[in-house]
């Protein structure tokens, strides 16, 4: 048989009482969680942003994910569940509408909390390269064929473009024409092989491989820029 109590405090009966009071009363000028500062931070190069020691291309999911972790519950609320809705309203201004439900001594609690947030631009490590002219490889293609030319360009940026999102140097710092192709300044030295290696099985042409020392890594091993030369040939077309 439960008996009913009476708050101390406002005197209403309730079955229930939190360090003597009643729900309404014990969280009256108190909140059950509160929210660290934001500080969400997007490349403006490619568009991801920094989790961890990491960069992700950034969405709507991955910043109400980051809002969710900087939630800091009550420490006696036992079983919390967060649930972030966000909102867009103006170019990199947010809303979000936070709520945050659980237990305190056996009674389910629940509160909600609307932030307003900026995501600031910043430039991240790999675009900050390229912008710099970093390069590990350099891809030569060469064709005396201006369609051959400009398709198997079109074709090295495509790759470039869709290895992105996966390798933030997969992109180009500089691009030479010339008479008979182009050069590719690229950052990151996988995509290079990516390219080349997928023109010359295309094209049925040779990869001409060289290296370059150019210094030492932090670790003191020696580094190399890298060059992949493509020419391809009328007579060994596919």
């Amino acid at each position: 048989m439960s008996f009913k109590k009476f708050c101390p405090k406002c005197g209403k009966e309730t079955e229930y009482l939190i360090d003597n009071l009643c729900k309404d009363c014990y969280l009256q000028g108190k909140s059950i969680f509160d929210i660290e500062k934001s500080n969400i931070s997007v490349c403006k190069f490619c568009n991801k942003t920094k989790i961890g020691n990491h960069w992700f291309e950034v969405n709507d999911e991955l910043i109400g994910n980051q809002i969710a972790n900087m939630i800091k519950p009550n420490k006696d609320l036992k079983q919390p569940k967060i649930l972030v809705t966000l909102e867009k309203f103006l170019e990199n201004n947010y809303s979000a509408v936070v709520a945050v439900e659980g237990f305190l001594s056996d009674i389910l609690v629940k509160d909600i909390k609307e932030i307003k947030f900026q995501v600031k631009e910043t430039t991240c490590d790999s675009c900050m390269k390229i912008n710099a002219s970093y390069r590990e490889a350099v891809v030569q293609l060469r064709a005396n064929d201006k369609n051959d030319r400009e398709e198997i360009f079109k074709m090295a940026l495509d790759i470039l473009k869709k290895d992105k999102s996966n390798d933030s140097l997969s992109d180009t710092s500089k691009i030479i024409k010339l008479k008979t192709g182009y050069d590719l300044w690229v950052g990151s030295k996988k995509s290079a092989i990516k390219i080349s290696s997928f023109i010359a099985k295309l094209y049925n042409c040779q990869i001409k491989r060289s290296k370059k020392l150019i210094g030492q890594d932090d670790n003191g091993e020696q580094k190399y820029r890298y060059t992949f030369c493509m020419k391809i040939d009328e007579k060994l077309k596919k």
